[in-house]
């Protein structure tokens, strides 16, 4: 049994594609956030002779000692493990990871679409222009016109059964098609209206001298980083803070290490990119569903606040 436990943005699902190219099909997918990473790996039972691929997840401090516990049971019962992952590591994570047995591949000098392309695909066209696409979206560096199509594609539906349909598409070497064409359509309209909303409701904090933008993003759309990326141009932030219903992403443009932050809250990603998990109190998730996002927004910048100044 093959089994693939991925990010379920495009980095991710184009490391799926890849993985699928290499071996030619994949029993299982798992597309998950990063902090859900334990949990799925909890439900997975393998013997000898199952393979397990992870990409584009990185451990965090709040969830790693439950990941190491599920990757020394595995590795226990004979399933083969390889990680691919760009996000920073701590060191530690790393020689409890190798000392379990699983293959590692971790470099920050690209995405994991492309450490996937790297260690298993090598020469395969297709592959090389997928993971092109994708560095060029989760790198922030935008050097490649696909990534932006194939996010918007990707990122269209939230469900187990598209990404699927996605991650075979794209296996096929289909990178753009007329039916990609017409959900990225589709897909723009929706966002436009998502960007609109965010240039008016959206807010401006000083954090110990960080110029911070600020949004509560209520839709499941793949846009955080668009808005991000509006919001920091629009008003000269060094930081973007969107906040969701049960996360907090983070985003800078490079004079900030966002990953440091989110770090000392529980969570991890890149200097980029980063984001942790939050539960607040019930009387904020009471008046989110009553449609009152600020005091919930506050909340979240008080916890960014003192992680920084403090």
């Amino acid at each position: 049994m093959r089994i693939v436990v991925t990010h379920t943005d495009l980095d991710g699902v184009a490391s799926a594609a890849i993985i699928t190219r290499a071996f030619g099909s994949v029993d299982r997918y798992v597309f998950i956030q990063p902090q859900a990473l334990p949990r799925a790996l909890s439900s997975i039972n393998c013997s000898s002779g199952c393979e397990i691929y992870i990409s584009d997840l990185s451990p965090n401090g709040e969830s790693v000692s439950s990941l190491l516990k599920n990757l020394r049971r595995l590795a226990g019962s004979g399933a083969r493990i390889w990680w691919f992952d760009h996000h920073v590591w701590d060191s530690t994570w790393i020689k409890e990871v190798l000392g379990i047995g699983v293959r590692l591949v971790q470099d920050m000098s690209t995405c994991s679409a492309g450490l996937v392309y790297r260690e298993l695909s090598s020469g395969d066209t297709v592959s090389e222009r997928l993971s092109r696409a994708a560095c060029s979206l989760d790198l922030w560096v935008f050097d490649d016109w696909l990534g932006n199509f194939l996010a918007r594609y990707v990122g269209y539906s939230k469900s187990e059964n598209w990404r699927r349909k996605v991650t075979a598409k794209l296996s096929s070497g289909s990178l753009l098609d007329r039916g990609i064409a017409e959900v990225v359509e589709d897909s723009v309209d929706r966002e436009l209206k998502i960007l609109s909303e965010a240039l008016r409701k959206c807010g401006i904090s000083d954090i110990c001298g960080i110029k911070t933008v600020h949004y509560y993003k209520s839709v499941r759309d793949h846009v955080t980083s668009y808005i991000a990326a509006l919001l920091m141009a629009r008003y000269g932030a060094d930081m973007a803070v969107i906040c969701r219903r049960g996360s907090v992403s983070l985003r800078s443009r490079g004079s900030i290490d966002v990953r440091e932050i989110a770090k000392k809250l529980g969570g991890g990603g890149h200097r980029y990119a980063s984001g942790f998990s939050v539960r607040p109190p019930l009387v904020y998730r009471v008046l989110l569903l009553l449609g009152i996002s600020s005091p919930y927004v506050r909340w979240c910048l008080s916890r960014i606040r003192r992680a920084i100044c403090e």
